[in-house]
């Protein structure tokens, strides 16, 4: 049996989006770079989206543990991809970047209003900034990723909550990410499998600042 390549996969080096023809599209789970709150403030997260879908809402929390900003995302997979994994690793191993002040301010619905998430109102701008630097090394590498510039940096406490309110902020939620992770997002699973973790360099050049908006007098 020959095989060809679906219209909207990329063509990788590495050879995982390559499927059989006429087979129905499943889910995958996914590779990507994250940044997680500390365990104290994850759990204060939870707790809060626990109370907060009381009554409301009959999908629990999300872990505390699995409370995540996306970064990127490399792409979809069946399994780990072991080539591609090794090789991200040894581009990550060059970056140097200082450490990100993360504060999430209001609480709203994503991902086609399915998902309540945590996220600043006026963005995380410096979140970006990262971003895009692991996408720009990734791609003078020739490795896949997938730039989300739609969408705000933001947490996910309830995945496919259905109607819910969004959530009373009484408190920003706030921490400096001293590290950034490439995880394995097992789908269905409500599972993470850690495949990198890097720290960031207080010494780093600093991020660029953004220029600022030309205003015209009236």
């Amino acid at each position: 049996m020959s095989l060809r390549k679906h219209a909207s996969q990329l063509s990788f080096p590495f050879g995982e989006s390559w499927q059989l023809p006429n087979r129905p599209e499943r889910r995958k789970s996914k590779l990507m770079f994250v940044l997680k709150p500390s365990a104290p403030l994850g759990l204060i997260m939870h707790g809060d989206a626990m109370i907060h879908a009381t009554n409301q809402n009959t999908r629990d929390a999300y872990p505390a543990d699995l409370l995540h900003m996306s970064l990127l995302c490399m792409e979809e997979f069946d399994e780990p991809p072991a080539t591609l994994i090794e090789a991200t690793r040894m581009v990550m191993a060059g970056i140097r970047a200082r450490p990100i002040p993360i504060t999430l301010d209001s609480s709203g619905l994503f991902g086609d209003r399915r998902h309540l998430a945590l996220y600043r109102a006026k963005g995380n701008p410096i979140v970006n900034q990262f971003a895009q630097m692991l996408r720009h090394a990734l791609t003078r590498h020739n490795l896949p990723n997938v730039w989300m510039a739609d969408a705000a940096p933001h947490v996910t406490l309830i995945y496919g909550c259905g109607r819910i309110e969004p959530m009373p902020i009484e408190r920003n939620y706030a921490w400096i990410a001293g590290e950034f992770m490439l995880v394995y997002s097992h789908y269905g699973e409500t599972r993470h499998e850690e495949f990198g973790r890097w720290s960031f360099d207080p010494n780093a050049p600093a991020y660029p600042m953004r220029p600022e908006q030309l205003r015209m007098t009236i």
